[in-house]
């Protein structure tokens, strides 16, 4: 029963994106994608409800599985080989020569065929089946209104809504592949399609920067591959094993943590640290819907849950120290690039890479405590992430542009998604939301480390810092009393409405989610608890958070200011301070505008030095093996 659930999480999603490109009447094709999408969400509350945790289990038809992954592994980087002379990038050739060539070899002259249990399921699997499989969904159904009208505003002639939700449904498939494979060479295989799925994402508007930036998604990501299966090969030819539970079952060793760190470098790649962000900064050329799948929920939480699942295997090394160092800096470096930005999806972007890095580095701290807030952090940042990303693309459909200085006055001209934004954005950086609370768990599980208890607690003030300037823009100049629904596609409202639903109520439920499923997990992972969760309070080593009373306070606050302004008859609007700087006299007025501090923050030069430390980084990674 386990194993059908699982089989049908990975393969109905994967064989219906063959159907779906097929079918070019768009209401055939949204009835067929809705029912693919509802199945995927009713397998995954299946397997939440029905299967007993851990489970290592197999599947009758693993021979045929295994097969067909076997044929489809050269079949991937064959096609990837074509891509690269098709796009004329020969990085993603030798990136695929350096696959093809050692994965040939590993297969036909070292691999021994043997059969062996297939999925691994435990409480970090089922978080992430369920994040792709209820906020992914989501976001396929905001694609179907999204979709609509970005075509019109390209004035295509031919809709090519059938290959984007084909990929999209590819895509889901293989994250459950990724997230269920206890087969070491399942999991490379699925990882790949990611990543192939990832370029035509990217690239689907066919014009020169998205090609040129879904080639570079490729390459980099290929070249994460590669690290990947270098791994896995050195993995089974010194240890002899090729599954997940038997790594999860060894103790830590130097032969171990050689195979890990390349694996974790693989990791690095998808989840786009420094100096690998490029990919996903540039991914935000793409449709809408598709940044908010890179960017949040699915394909960068690939890597983070790779890492988690490694992480037992390198507790208490000075290789564990090192790479919480190594995402501490890239939480604090994206963040201050974050600060140069302007343009709403590319701080969404920096902002991604950076709780990223604080993901990573909360693992590399690799205490219960520091588990417990990166477990959360993956739940907590899908969820408002997502939720951010579609903000950006119903702003930006409706007002033309995604800067945040053209979002002025928003509360006036679109109130709903204003105040769905601004909830969004409250949920990534305050009390008692469960970013905010996340995060200050990491802050504490790091306070034996200063350097990363440091770079941790700056990031996360320059954090307030660009979303605060965000909140401002959208909510000024409000002087209409009106207040109204935008008209909006009914899909997008769904979208919009359910995810800020999702992100409160999480919020509301954190105990009752840590006690659920993320308690189970650090007891599986035999870890010392040092997490304790009564209701409406969770609690680490130094500090905790009152949840229920905190929420009734902002609740109340917001009232009491609604109330105030909308009762407000002698409400008096200010001038704008006239000290020169801000005069713009072609306008013949003032224009305020945010400082970007161009002359300090300087992305290009500052990104070179900041690439260069994250190399030394990584080199002290694999370091950390020697030492």
């Amino acid at each position: 029963m386990a194993s059908d659930l699982v089989l049908i999480s990975i393969i109905v999603p994967i064989v219906m994106s063959l159907i779906t490109i097929t079918i070019g009447k768009a209401s055939a094709r949204k009835v067929f994608v809705l029912a693919t999408l509802l199945i995927v969400f009713l397998s995954s509350l299946a397997i939440f409800k029905t299967v007993n945790l851990p489970a290592v289990i197999g599947t009758s038809y693993y021979g045929i599985i295994d097969k067909l992954i076997k044929v489809g592994d050269y079949v991937l980087l064959l096609y990837t080989l074509y891509v690269s002379f098709k796009v004329k990038e020969p990085k993603i050739a030798i990136f695929s020569i350096l696959q093809i060539l050692p994965l040939a070899y590993f297969e036909l002259f070292v691999l021994k065929e043997q059969e062996v249990s297939a999925f691994y399921i435990d409480n970090l699997s089922i978080i992430m089946n369920l994040v792709v499989s209820i906020v992914g969904p989501i976001i396929a159904l905001y694609a179907f209104g999204y979709m609509d009208h970005h075509e019109k505003e390209e004035k295509l002639v031919k809709s090519r809504q059938s290959r984007f939700f084909a990929v999209i449904l590819l895509f889901f498939g293989a994250m459950n592949g990724i997230i269920f494979s206890n087969n070491l060479m399942w999991l490379y295989f699925f990882w790949e399609i990611t990543s192939l799925s990832s370029f035509l994402l990217i690239s689907h508007d066919k014009t020169e920067v998205a090609i040129k930036n879904a080639s570079r998604a490729l390459w980099i990501n290929m070249f994460g591959g590669f690290s990947l299966l270098v791994g896995i090969i050195i993995l089974y030819k010194y240890t002899g094993m090729i599954t997940l539970d038997a790594v999860l079952k060894s103790d830590t060793s130097y032969i171990l943590l050689i195979p890990v760190a390349f694996m974790v470098l693989g990791a690095f790649t998808k989840s786009a640290q420094m100096p690998f962000q490029s990919w996903l900064l540039g991914a935000m050329v793409a449709p809408t819907p598709v940044s908010a799948l890179l960017h949040s929920s699915t394909m960068v939480k690939a890597a983070i849950y790779l890492i988690l699942r490694l992480a037992p295997t390198f507790r208490g090394t000075t290789l564990s120290g090192f790479i919480a160092l190594y995402g501490a800096f890239t939480f604090i470096a994206t963040s201050i690039l974050a600060l140069s930005q302007s343009n709403g999806k590319k701080i969404l972007a920096y902002s991604t890479i950076a709780n990223l890095g604080l993901m990573i580095s909360s693992i590399g701290i690799n205490t219960s405590s520091a588990i417990t807030a990166a477990i959360l952090l993956l739940i907590f940042h899908a969820v408002s992430k997502a939720l951010l990303f579609l903000c950006v693309g119903t702003i930006e459909q409706n007002i033309g542009s995604r800067d945040i200085e053209d979002m002025k006055g928003l509360i006036t001209k679109m109130p709903v998604t204003t105040i769905i934004t601004f909830i969004g954005i409250l949920s990534l950086m305050i009390a008692p939301f469960g970013m905010l609370l996340s995060k200050w768990m990491a802050i504490e599980a790091a306070s034996r480390n200063l350097l990363v208890a440091l770079l941790l607690i700056l990031g996360s003030a320059i954090t307030v810092m660009y979303y605060t300037r965000w909140i401002g823009n959208i909510l000024s100049e409000g002087h209409n009393s009106k207040f109204f629904v935008e008209k909006q596609p009914s899909t997008i409202k769904f979208a919009l409405y359910s995810l800020v639903t999702i992100a409160i109520v999480l919020s509301l439920a954190v105990t009752q989610l840590f006690n659920a499923i993320v308690k189970p997990e650090i007891n599986m992972l035999k870890m010392s608890i040092s997490v304790k969760a009564a209701s409406g309070y969770l609690e680490s080593n130094l500090g905790g958070f009152s949840i229920y009373p905190v929420f009734f306070a902002i609740g109340l606050a917001v009232i009491l200011a609604f109330l105030t302004i909308r009762n407000s008859r002698d409400i008096v609007e200010t001038k704008p301070y006239e000290a020169g700087l801000n005069y713009d006299d072609s306008n013949n007025g003032y224009d305020v505008k945010n400082y970007y501090l161009p002359s300090i923050i300087n992305e290009e030069k500052l990104t070179k030095y900041m690439n260069y430390i994250s190399f030394i980084l990584i080199l002290a990674v694999f370091g950390g093996i020697l030492l």
